[in-house]
């Protein structure tokens, strides 16, 4: 059976004219553009999530802490975690895209 990709006219290797170029190097260099400013966000949420876990710590040696407020840190710091792994999740995935480019 015949691949149907290229019996509509189209293949992965196919050639684009000219004048759409420009509008490729464009969309190339958005995602780029994209992946950069999501490395600084998971920068950011990483020392966020240290500066709970550390924040978390100091509070766990201390006696005089209300539980509420421990509480309140952990979930701090388990919502940074998520922030974190989410984050890498999808500049995991643009990064494959843009090698797939």
């Amino acid at each position: 059976m015949a691949n149907s990709s290229v019996i509509g006219g189209f293949t992965p290797s196919a050639y684009f004219p000219t004048q759409f170029q420009e509008d490729i190097d464009v969309a190339a260099c958005a995602l780029d553009e994209q992946l950069e400013q999501l490395q600084r966000h998971y920068a950011a949420a990483c020392r966020a999530s240290a500066r709970a876990r550390i924040e978390i710590e100091l509070l766990e040696k201390r006696d005089d802490i209300p539980a509420h407020m421990l509480n309140h840190a952990r979930r701090q710091h388990a919502a940074a975690e998520t922030r974190c792994a989410r984050l890498l999740s999808t500049i995991e995935g643009l990064e494959e895209r843009l090698e797939k480019e």
